[in-house]
């Protein structure tokens, strides 16, 4: 056993356990710390530079870090933000996702760098999209930093550097193309009665569709001819008003009412099956729902509506991101504009 003297009250000890190095510190106005080594000098040059942290005040405890698994910080995070995110779900597949790595069961203290590389690079191998893993990352990165700030889980760095997320693919500029709009009709008639004027109401309005599935016929004014957007189904948090289009209010008015007072009562868990089988039916490819609302966009503004008029529609909270991410416009239609 290895034993330095200090003050009365101070001390640290280097004891052999069961072919391991244990070392302990007790020092009066710090929690008496343990920690375990493989080779004494690793023990001994832990210690001493401890306690060199310690008189120069600059030592942080990570006793915490070191019992906390990253899945326990995760599972902790899920739950704060299930509660205040505007779609849930989504929160909870990518904790599913994430947990199914072993990098979840390491301790905080035992995450580097290194490990994130290599998830970030087994998700790239499993044919995961760059999107996808930088959210993952970002999940992981968000729980971490809220373990040290607010958990007392204190890491000497951050083991998610900027450098670990790989770079994401250009903005999508996918539009509707040629008849596609008319196949898409023609196949989605086959479904339920609500899901051919979902579609057009999608273009018209340039919603979201978690704005679309929970809107109310309580929050339409047919005089006044707008919606309103409640904020805790917005993804700003906003409230906004849309105004409607001629098309937009045709459709409503042709639209029977269900009986739970939504305008499209579909359920999420078949959506997107739903609208895998009409594209597939229609033989249209790449379209994602959300292509729908760039090419709402994209038409507003070829219609002459402003920038900010067409804010009003996309709930933007800034000029640049509507336009880089859903303004794309019909090379065509501007040809025509400049040789009519």
């Amino acid at each position: 056993m290895t034993h330095c003297g200090h003050n009365q009250g101070e001390k640290m000890q280097i004891r052999k356990r069961n072919g391991k190095w244990s070392v302990q510190i007790r020092r009066r106005g710090f929690k008496n710390l343990y920690k375990t080594f493989e080779q004494k000098s690793d023990a001994l040059k832990w210690s001493k530079q401890t306690e060199v942290s310690m008189d120069q005040s600059r030592f942080k405890d990570t006793t915490n870090a070191s019992k906390t698994t990253l899945k326990s910080v995760l599972e902790r995070h899920l739950t704060e933000r299930i509660s205040v995110v505007r779609e849930p779900m989504k929160e909870r597949a990518r904790f599913n996702s994430v947990c199914k790595s072993k990098i979840v069961d390491k301790y905080l203290s035992e995450l580097t760098p290194d490990l994130f590389a290599k998830y970030r690079d087994e998700r790239k191998k499993e044919g995961i999209s760059n999107a996808t893993i930088v959210r993952e990352l970002s999940f992981m990165s968000v729980a971490i930093t809220k373990a040290i700030k607010i958990y007392n889980c204190w890491l000497p760095e951050h083991p998610i550097t900027n450098d670990i997320k790989p770079k994401e693919a250009a903005p999508r500029n996918r539009r509707l193309e040629e008849d596609e709009l008319k196949r898409l009709l023609i196949f989605c008639k086959e479904k339920k009665i609500y899901w051919c004027p979902m579609i057009e109401f999608a273009i018209e309005t340039t919603m979201r569709l978690n704005e679309q599935l929970t809107l109310t016929w309580k929050n339409i004014n047919l005089k006044d001819m707008t919606i309103k957007v409640l904020a805790m189904h917005s993804k700003t948090g906003v409230d906004r008003v849309i105004p409607l289009t001629p098309r937009a209010l045709e459709l409503l008015k042709k639209m029977p009412r269900s009986l739970d007072g939504r305008v499209f009562p579909l359920s999420y868990n078949n959506f997107n099956r739903t609208w895998r089988a009409i594209c597939k039916k229609a033989s249209i490819q790449g379209l994602r729902w959300h292509d729908l609302r760039r090419e709402g966009c994209s038409r507003l503004l070829e219609r002459g509506l402003s920038i900010s008029e067409v804010q009003m529609f996309t709930g933007h909270k800034t000029v640049s991101l509507m336009l880089n991410t859903y303004s794309s416009h019909n090379p065509k239609t501007v040809a025509k504009k400049l040789n009519a």
